[in-house]
């Protein structure tokens, strides 16, 4: 598992009233290049692999965001 983010589980019932936090997490395999990258930059930068994972997921689903409403596919 490289990669852990936090969420919370909300209530359909009463939507903005969150219960708890959740794990949810996520397994992509990786080539041999990434991998030692993604360690050497958690060590370098006194950081755990999974924060940097969860970054990089974030900037991504960030622009593919701006890149769906600029076609207007969402």
């Amino acid at each position: 598992m490289l990669s852990v983010y936090k969420s919370r589980q909300c209530s359909f019932d009463h939507p903005g009233k969150c219960d708890r936090e959740s794990k949810h997490y996520v397994n992509c395999p990786l080539d041999y290049d990434t991998k030692m990258r993604l360690q050497r930059a958690a060590l370098e930068n006194d950081v755990k692999m999974p924060v940097i994972m969860k970054a990089a997921i974030d900037q991504f689903l960030t622009g593919w965001n701006a890149f769906l409403k600029a076609f207007c596919l969402r």
